[in-house]
């Protein structure tokens, strides 16, 4: 058998995709803000194709950055066997100097959807297949007091939602006011409840959150510091209970998680593979993750073709409980992108369709394109 059955990258397009999203925060220290869809479209000489999302956000214009980070690798991948992604990834990331990770991301979930189409397989199952769905947690927008809180998770619970994790004003008073309303409005139910402090706390105003939280059974604090304050962390996991998360938006690579793991800084690990380099290296992560008995919680935002690629790593492993739904999650999601739904019992399911699972309309994106990259042999 030689390699030339193997198809060879002859084409690959880059949109730029402008939608109906609202503008949105998390934080309300962040300004709202643009959403981008980047897709990356590689088609090989056999005629088999794959496409990877990378969802992002900025202020003022829609982000042509991604696109524009993928475009020094494109004529450089043409010719290139797909199926060859740890050789692809390893090439790109020579090119890591001037190269985003979210750039590189896109290109490599277009080569696993690739890969998995080819095989047939949803990539879920090509990956391994551990399960077949996980329990999604809503990622609830900043309201402006508690009570707007009390009422949105009771809408959510008919949605089928019993995990929430909220976003509020970052300060530890207020904070722990905002949670302690929640408990007394819903604890006791059988749901899970979880916040992201988006790296404002003290070391100070983070223990007294922490503590709080642990009296009323919250599941993680995330986010306290920024990603890079490791002592805080180390100082913070010393001295509570309660679980203590990451944000995953800065340390994200292999040797920075392991020392992280090593010196007791977090009690899992948080990545998403669209900002962690693609499924290649995210793959990597699980299983140091794994030896070391963490879990993986990701990062999932945007519309289901930025999502999936966190799904799918997801349903290939263990060790992962919940998956980020951002909510309304209906301002996120594009028809045309395919779509990632929370059912009944509030999971996300596989699909059994090949590769990502999503059915792409590549004549409403072209509509949606405000931006394009299409390069060719």
């Amino acid at each position: 058998m030689t390699e030339d059955r193997f198809g060879r990258i002859e084409r690959i397009q880059v949109y730029v995709v402008k939608t109906g999203i609202p503008k949105f925060s998390w934080s309300p220290t962040m300004p709202a803000l643009l959403t981008t869809n980047t897709i990356a479209r590689i088609t090989t000489s056999d005629g088999y194709e794959g496409a990877g999302g990378v969802f992002s956000c900025t202020e003022h214009d829609f982000d042509r950055a991604v696109a524009e980070g993928m475009r020094p690798l494109l004529k450089g991948l043409l010719g290139r066997q797909a199926l060859r992604r740890e050789d692809i990834w390893k090439w790109m990331q020579l090119r890591r100097l001037s190269i985003p990770n979210t750039s590189i991301a896109g290109l490599d979930i277009a080569m696993w959807d690739l890969a998995a189409k080819r095989a047939d397989m949803p990539l879920y199952m090509f990956l391994g297949g551990a399960r077949d769905r996980v329990k999604a947690y809503a990622s609830m927008q900043v309201f402006d007091g508690p009570e707007p809180y009390v009422d949105h998770i009771s809408e959510l619970q008919e949605q089928g939602f019993s995990a929430f994790k909220f976003h509020y004003k970052c300060e530890p008073d207020a904070d722990i006011e905002m949670m302690r309303r929640v408990h007394e409005a819903h604890g006791g139910k059988g749901l899970d409840f979880m916040f992201d402090a988006d790296a404002y706390y003290s070391h100070k105003g983070a223990l007294k959150v922490a503590r709080a939280m642990y009296e009323m059974g919250y599941v993680w604090l995330e986010a306290p510091f920024p990603d890079h304050d490791l002592d805080g962390y180390r100082e913070l996991r010393r001295r509570t209970e309660l679980p203590i998360l990451p944000g995953g938006n800065t340390i994200v690579d292999l040797p920075s998680i392991a020392h992280a793991m090593r010196h007791d800084c977090w009690d899992g690990v948080r990545i998403d593979a669209t900002t962690a380099g693609g499924i290649t290296p995210s793959r990597k992560v699980m299983a140091l993750a794994e030896a070391n008995n963490f879990n993986v919680e990701f990062q999932s935002w945007g519309c289901a073709l930025s999502m999936a690629a966190n799904m799918h790593l997801m349903l290939a492993h263990d060790n992962c409980d919940y998956f980020e739904m951002p909510v309304p999650y209906a301002d996120f999601q594009v028809d045309a992108l395919g779509r990632i739904e929370v059912d009944s019992e509030g999971y996300v399911n596989a699909s059994s369709l090949p590769g990502l699972g999503l059915e792409i309309d590549w004549d409403a994106v072209e509509d949606m394109t405000i931006f394009k990259i299409d390069v060719h042999e």
